[in-house]
């Protein structure tokens, strides 16, 4: 036997396997377009009906995109981005294809598992669940097809749609605040020790030194620049830059994980900076609208990049100093490593796998063609009283109207929405009380924080509040309260969820245990209760009180009635 080795088959080209690419592209058309019609209620709740940004026609392309109440507007850009990286693979190898009975046995299960989530998901309205299923389905697809060889080939363009999904909005919330409140703190005290700029960080505000006019001057830290937006949008590019970097093998693992904080300290360095432009020239320029805010924002991202390239740099520094070949100057380097069975074809027209996806994609658009309002009767209208008597004073309502868009979001016609107001009307004294009862869908119950930011409010402060008074079976209860500001008003809010019979102010607590009660028992009753109190004459503990009062008189009522 000779010892001599045998050299290695180059990579496979598009024309090795020419003979089928005909087949090969039907299968790939088909397959995309069923699951396209599979996944289109998911991203259409997830990139139109929840980003108001999409459909706003009255602003501008450019402000849609920017917009702060949309942190995914990316979205629909990062399939383009895969599909044109998917196709430059595929002109550098083709399709690499190697099926053994093993890995057909997995990309089957893997195929079903994510394809049965998707069915449950989409049956529970779960968006984001049902978006992060398609990356495990066309995983498992991909294998099918042409097994590992084509799985490696591949997987990072499947894998890059995982920044197309967004993250649930409540979790979004919670983040981007403390990230908010972080980068704040940080900034102030860079701004203080090293530009000797006096400072205080208040919530989301930064008080300043008084001006030449005197006047207090006060900046305010959005969210936008806490770091979430730049975290999520960083890292879709960083994996980019990760991917095509010079750097190989786990370096680029750690370049990509040098995102986030690169992106933290990046936006630390942008308040920083909108402070002392604050302190020296004024809030007009560095406040929202204002010319270096508005530069900031575009320079943030340069700032980032730079690091990014520095740090790789650094890298390959290192690797020289210790002679290691870190480098390496391919495109991709790594797909020539990659190799296949240069006499199989991708078998992307298995029969098997299209009547499984016609058949989702049929029960998908059933599911999502659904009558999305459901009335009820006026249940949430019977549970609470037309006036309420508070101390010596009683407070009279009118209905308000919530809009028809809203309602479309919602998914339910079965709410109340009264505003309470002092009979006498001597010192201007009131609150909104808003009840929004669903029987089968968790939309009803949304995170009050997110319409609070999407109205163009900012949230200032919030946590939990206890309250003194107890409901029906005994059982204390609390409320979370969210202070917001709209240019000069403060806003208070105290919002509670009901979930059956018990309350909570976690969100994800709630929309898991109406997801759980909704699949055992086909019936996912839940309900958003929150008050609203305007802020008078700054007198922010005035309203606290009224609107703790206001609960703790209607809570037990409306724990009566409501079932």
């Amino acid at each position: 036997m000779s010892n001599v080795e045998k050299p290695k088959p180059d990579p496979v080209s598009p024309g090795t396997n020419a003979s089928g690419g005909g087949r090969l592209w039907v299968g790939v058309i088909v397959s995309t377009a069923l699951i396209a019609l599979a996944w289109y209620g998911t991203f259409e709740r997830v990139w139109v009906q929840w980003f108001p940004s999409w459909w706003r026609r009255d602003t501008p392309l450019l402000d849609r995109l920017s917009g702060g109440d949309s942190y995914y507007t990316h979205g629909p850009l990062v399939p383009v981005v895969s599909l044109a990286i998917a196709f430059y693979i595929y002109m550098r190898v083709g399709t690499p294809t190697k099926r053994t009975k093993q890995s057909t046995l997995l990309g089957w299960a893997v195929f079903g598992f994510f394809l049965m989530a998707h069915l449950l998901f989409t049956f529970a309205s779960v968006t984001f669940a049902s978006g992060f299923s398609l990356l495990g389905v066309l995983m498992g697809l991909v294998m099918i097809w042409g097994g590992w060889p084509l799985v490696r080939a591949y997987a990072l363009p499947i894998a890059l749609l995982f920044f197309m999904v967004p993250l649930p909005l409540a979790w979004i919330d919670g983040i981007n605040f403390e990230l908010k409140l972080f980068a704040s703190k940080a900034a102030l005290w860079i701004a203080t020790h090293f530009f000797s700029v006096p400072a205080v960080v208040d919530g989301s505000y930064v008080l300043l030194s008084p001006g030449a006019d005197g006047l207090p001057k006060t900046l305010v830290i959005e969210n936008v620049c806490g770091g979430l937006r730049s975290i999520i949008a960083l890292t879709f590019f960083a994996a980019l830059f990760a991917a095509l970097c010079r750097a190989t093998g786990a370096w680029r693992w750690f370049l990509l994980l040098m995102s986030f904080p690169v992106a933290i300290a990046s936006n630390v360095a942008r308040i920083t900076g909108l402070i002392v432009v604050a302190h020296h020239l004024g809030t007009d320029a560095a406040g929202e609208g204002g010319w270096f805010h508005d530069l900031s924002g575009i320079l943030v991202f340069a700032l980032a990049l730079a690091l990014m390239f520095l740090i790789e740099s650094g890298v390959l520094l290192i690797g020289r100093l210790l002679k290691r070949n870190w480098l390496d100057d391919r495109l991709m380097g790594y797909l020539n490593t990659i190799q296949g069975d240069q006499q199989a074809v991708a078998r992307t027209g298995h029969p098997g796998v299209l009547v499984v996806l016609v058949l989702s994609a049929g029960l998908c658009l059933y599911w999502s063609n659904q009558p999305e309002r459901e009335a009820m009767g006026g249940v949430a209208k019977q549970s609470l009283p037309t006036e309420v008597a508070l101390e010596d004073t009683t407070y009279t309502s009118v209905d308000l109207a919530l809009e028809d868009k809203v309602l479309a979001i919602l998914e339910t016609d079965d709410y109340v929405y009264r505003r309470f107001v002092n009979e006498k009307g001597s010192d201007g004294r009131g609150f909104d009380l808003l009840i929004v009862f669903s029987k089968n869908n968790r939309r009803g119950t949304h995170s009050p924080e997110l319409c609070i930011q999407g109205s163009g409010e900012k949230i200032v402060s919030k946590g939990p509040v206890a309250l003194s008074s107890v409901l029906k079976n005994n059982q204390s209860f609390g409320m979370r309260e969210v202070v917001s500001q709209d240019g000069r008003q403060m806003v208070y809010y105290l919002y509670v969820f009901k979930t059956g019979d018990s309350y909570t102010t976690n969100y994800t607590k709630q929309q898991a245990s109406i997801l759980i009660n909704g699949l055992l028992r086909r019936e996912a009753v839940g309900a958003l209760i929150r008050l609203t109190v305007s802020v008078q004459d700054d007198d922010l503990e005035a309203a606290r009180q009224l609107a703790k009062d206001a609960a703790s008189r209607l809570m037990p009522i409306i724990d009566e009635k409501l079932p």
